[in-house]
């Protein structure tokens, strides 16, 4: 990754305000990359059915690529970031190959533009949050924005508005388990911010732990309440600070209040034998694993494993629909074969690697653990979850490539 001079500023406390108008390198795209983040958490189509019109999140990101090519003609140097934006590119290359042999073409092309804006995610943060200030603007937009599913997902819950007896929002968080693994990995990102910010704003952030929470365990989530415990525990590891242990203690007293009372859900972590949703779990691994050995260059097709899924579903499993592998790195493997597989498992091997030699940077230390904590989230969730055509996982990329770029510096 290159290391053209980059203006740090001075490790004062930050606050949701915004970024100081002192300084002038913020630039244009950067501002519009925050308004994205809000309109991608708010799904106003969603909640606001006429915004839909104006496609308010399109205009926002046309904008925002228009203003980064004009100040890249404007001199400014863009980074691609080596090697994650090589490896991500090799991963939508793959992707987009597998289209050709997709089972069903057009289902696949659906899902790589998709894909194109989530990996366009990663180009936007590398370049246009390349401070620590910037970055934790970043962060606090994400946290922001974060409060609206997670209130809305509380919120179905308390008025029973419920899909197999479990709580979730609309549109990208109409999944409850995404809904979990979204909010969970955010917990290290309110760590950091906590640390190095002031009183107020620590109990801001505390506020909203307190509202993700019961909203990741109204999921009834087992893999979103196994990812938070491994983000807590990891991220307390790695960074010690007293902020951190009170948002762990929070935490644990949250994890025991609500799952010892609340826990509602047919299917707990006993009795997993007999378990037909874990059971159904463990089948798309199964299947994705069948596909990748019948398709092992370019797989099924991007997005397509829910279509093949009748097609490889063990024969003695019912279920009520065509089910998505449940295993992000299965699905990885099941839908792109091992020309995707290769560059998707480098990509998050190597962001966990260079997370961890930023976490080790004294100056840096709390940001680079944020990002690690943050990375092992979705690794972890991952395991039970596809997430692949999700925006979470390029948003953490993101982070992590402009985190390096601040550690060159430093």
């Amino acid at each position: 990754m290159s290391t053209s001079a980059v203006r740090i500023p001075s490790p004062t406390s930050w606050t949701p305000s915004a970024v100081e108008s002192s300084d002038e390198s913020t630039p244009v795209s950067y501002w519009l990359l925050l308004v994205f983040l809000l309109l991608l958490y708010a799904n106003l189509p969603f909640v606001l059915p006429a915004t839909e019109v104006f496609r308010p999140a399109k205009i926002v990101a046309g904008a925002a690529i228009v203003a980064l090519a004009c100040e890249a003609m404007m001199g400014r140097s863009l980074k691609f970031g080596w090697p994650e934006g090589i490896l991500l590119a090799g991963f939508v290359g793959a992707a987009a190959l597998s289209c050709v042999t997709a089972l069903w073409p057009g289902y696949a092309a659906d899902a790589l533009s998709d894909l194109v804006k989530m990996a366009l995610m990663f180009l936007f943060l590398t370049n246009c949050a390349a401070t620590e200030k910037r970055l934790r603007g970043v962060m606090w937009i994400m946290l922001t924005g974060a409060l609206l599913p997670a209130a809305g997902t509380i919120r179905n819950y308390l008025t029973g508005n419920l899909y197999e007896e479990r709580a979730s929002w609309v549109g990208i968080f109409a999944n409850p388990n995404e809904v979990a693994y979204s909010l969970v990995i955010l917990l290290p990102l309110a760590a950091y911010l906590a640390s190095v910010s002031g009183w107020f704003a620590r109990f801001v952030l505390l506020g909203m732990v307190a509202l993700y929470l019961p909203a990741i365990f109204v999921t009834f989530s087992r893999g979103g309440l196994v990812g938070l415990a491994a983000v807590v525990v990891i991220y307390a590891w790695r960074h010690r600070n007293i902020w951190v242990y009170a948002m762990l203690a929070v935490a644990i007293a949250g994890a025991m209040a609500l799952a010892g009372r609340y826990w509602s859900r047919g299917e707990d972590f006993s009795q997993l034998n007999g378990d037909v949703s874990f059971r159904e779990r463990l089948a798309t691994s199964q299947a994705g694993l069948e596909m990748f050995v019948d398709k092992p260059l370019l797989g099924v097709g991007l997005g397509c494993s829910v279509v093949a899924w009748p097609l490889y579903a063990p024969k003695d499993l019912h279920t009520r629909g065509a089910l998505i592998t449940h295993n992000t790195f299965v699905q990885v493997l099941s839908e792109t074969g091992v020309l995707g597989a290769m560059p998707f498992l480098l990509l998050v091997a190597l962001c966990l690697y260079h997370a961890r030699k930023l976490a080790l940077q004294p100056k840096i230390a709390g940001l680079g653990a944020a990002v690690e904590g943050a990375l092992w989230g979705f690794v972890v969730c991952g395991m039970s979850g596809g997430y692949v055509l999700t925006w979470f996982p390029y948003l953490l990329f993101g982070l992590l490539g402009a985190a390096r770029l601040v550690g060159e510096t430093e």
